[in-house]
């Protein structure tokens, strides 16, 4: 019983807030305040050099968990001058009650951007703009009311992208490398700015790679001169992924076809294809000793591989059978397990975070030697 417990308190610490389910609502929630944002004001952004309210430097320790259960230390260290820049969007989590959100990051926006995007400074100056995301109420309501598409306009968010894109460009870049990095909303808002603003333009000199993840329509025909990355010192590279457990049954939201064209997966632990482990960063179980860290980083405990099968081609996450945690990683995932066929979408950067970090410090190598 006691396991149980432990078990159920950790599935619902991990899960972040855009895991909560859809609910419905009779009428379309208001749009908002929208207006044009001027990303030379520092409050306009979350974090960037300079600008930081402790969204991207609180504690981000963590605990190295091995298989057989031993604990090793984990600090974060941020570089002290990284050669790089990345530029992350972040996903559809804010509370607000309206379709859009404000420019106020609230609790949950600052969570999604220190769980996914602050751990990147290990490698890499960051750069988060604010924008008027796409909130989970307008989701929400949104899946309540399928086939309405009036309250779906990524114009509005894809607006600001390009405005933080283009002031990030004239007054920080100066000529550095940039990784492009977005999950769920974020995904969907910079596969369109490398389309329109980036494929085959001469700002793509600069792309060390992009990090797509939870994208639904991504194919190897995306782009027209942004290949999918196959090693991890290729830079000028997209990768891209949706998260499902190995064995999953039932429909998948993510991971199919586009126009006939096949779906896109690259597996940030194994990019030359198969299998490789994945390096997570979850948040620690809620029993665990208030003095630890608040992440755990489990060794060797999951495996992931891109799949392809008549859905589309997915990353399948596999619990390795032998480790003292499989069972409690297993029943966590389970839980956290989307409803609708999205599989594990909340975790996708989580998942394999350390894989990304040590995919960026080699292309971040690569890309200074090209362009010394």
């Amino acid at each position: 019983m006691r396991l149980t417990i432990a078990l159920a308190l950790w599935a619902s610490l991990l899960a972040p807030a855009s895991a909560q389910g859809p609910a419905n609502g009779r009428a379309m929630p208001p749009r908002g305040d929208i207006f044009p944002v001027n990303y030379s004001i520092p409050e306009n952004w979350i974090c960037r050099p300079g600008v930081d309210d402790g969204t991207c430097s609180t504690n981000l320790d963590a605990i190295a968990v091995d298989a057989k259960g031993e604990r090793t230390p984990a600090p974060f260290v941020a570089a002290a001058d990284p050669k790089i820049d990345c530029f992350y969007v972040y996903p559809t989590t804010s509370n607000d009650p309206t379709l859009y959100s404000d420019l106020k990051p609230d609790a949950a926006e600052r969570r999604a951007v220190h769980g996914q995007a602050a751990r990147l400074r290990e490698k890499c100056r960051l750069f988060v703009p604010v924008y008027h995301s796409f909130t989970m109420t307008a989701l929400r309501w949104s899946m309540a009311h399928p086939g309405d598409d009036k309250a779906i306009d990524f114009d509005v968010p894809y607006a600001d992208i390009v405005a933080a894109w283009r002031s990030y460009l004239a007054h920080d870049n100066k000529g550095r490398g940039v990784v492009l990095i977005g999950h769920s909303q974020g995904a969907i808002l910079l596969k369109r700015l490398i389309a329109e603003k980036i494929d085959g333009k001469p700002v793509q000199k600069l792309l060390v790679a992009a990090y797509l993840a939870g994208n639904r329509d991504l194919s190897a025909k995306s782009f027209k001169a942004i290949p999918p990355c196959a090693a991890a010192d290729q830079t000028g590279c997209l990768i891209a992924w949706s998260s499902y457990r190995d064995g999953q049954p039932g429909e998948r939201f993510f991971g199919g076809t586009n126009a006939g064209e096949p779906p896109l997966c690259v597996n940030p632990a194994a990019l030359a294809g198969g299998s490789g482990l994945a390096k997570p960063y979850l948040s620690k179980p809620a029993l665990s000793a208030p003095s630890d860290p608040p992440y755990v980083e489990p060794l060797g405990q999951m495996s992931a591989q891109c799949v392809t099968d008549d859905k589309g081609a997915v990353l399948r996450i596999h619990i390795e059978p032998n480790g003292k945690f499989a069972g409690l990683l297993a029943y966590a995932l389970n839980q956290l397990a989307l409803p609708g066929g999205w599989g594990l979408h909340a975790l996708d950067i989580s998942l394999v975070q350390g894989n990304i970090v040590d995919l960026l410090g080699a292309q971040s190598a690569a890309w200074v030697k090209a362009h010394p």
